[in-house]
């Protein structure tokens, strides 16, 4: 007797369900056309229809008028939209060695960006003046010689 190879490799997991799944599908495809929809019929319940959620669907009020009776005026009395009021945080009270602290922590990020922006520009000029000044015989790249 031979035992499958699916039953134990758990490479694939579904690899046996999916061996029912179309020896299932080879056994309907055998059947007669009547016999195979009535099959169908008794095991698949019908899918129903699929309702909205309430929650989902903006509100909408719906209003019927005769047009006889209708001024041209609005339908619908709008009504005030309810507010909504949320909890605001409330800033506790921050002692004046911290506000120094951070205050030295922000100083001390401007500066150091101010000098990165410095250094970088200094280079940039540095770079600038190396290429008006260069030996005739081995010029940088992109640079006159004189």
């Amino acid at each position: 007797m031979e035992i499958p190879s699916t039953r134990f490799d758990m490479t694939n997991p579904f690899a046996q369900v999916r061996q029912q799944m179309n020896h299932a599908e080879t056994v309907l495809r055998q059947l007669p056309p009547a016999q195979r929809a009535q099959l169908l019929a008794e095991l698949l319940p019908p899918i129903p229809a699929r309702r909205s959620s309430p929650a989902i669907e903006p509100a909408v009020t719906m209003v019927t008028v005769k047009a006889d009776d209708w001024d041209g005026g609005p339908v619908v009395q709008r009504t005030a939209s309810t507010p909504v009021l949320r909890p605001r945080r409330i800033a506790r009270h921050i002692p004046w060695q911290w506000r120094l602290i951070v205050v030295g922590i922000r100083l001390t990020r401007i500066v150091r960006r101010a000098a990165r922006k410095q250094v970088k520009q200094f280079n940039k000029l540095q770079r600038q003046m190396m290429r008006r000044v260069l030996p005739r015989h081995r010029p940088m790249r992109g640079a006159r010689a004189r």
